[in-house]
């Protein structure tokens, strides 16, 4: 994706992938997940905020799967535990 992408444009294409899991009809899902897409990252060039992490975890929580999350990525040291945790909760109140 390009630099400065906004969470509308990284939401269609987490959308788009989340289709076609389901059409794949997985079993479970990995989630390989970096908060390093967080606005204040200083490593990163995209553009989401706390608040986007909440609804990026109930769009894969919406998808029930069993579902494991590994972090990889996230360099914006005060937010990560945020953002992380956001993501989580989101997954749960979906669920």
């Amino acid at each position: 994706m390009p630099e400065g992408t906004e969470f509308d444009v990284w939401q269609a294409a987490l959308r788009s992938a989340l289709e076609r899991i389901a059409e794949f009809r997985a079993d479970a899902l990995i989630v390989s997940l970096g908060v390093d897409t967080f606005i204040g990252d200083p490593i990163s060039s995209f553009r989401l905020r706390s608040d986007d992490f909440l609804t990026y975890g109930r769009m894969i929580g919406a998808c029930s799967l069993p579902t494991l999350f590994v972090l990889e990525g996230g360099y914006a040291v005060r937010e990560i535990g945020v953002n992380v945790v956001n993501v989580l909760t989101g997954f749960e109140e979906a669920r």
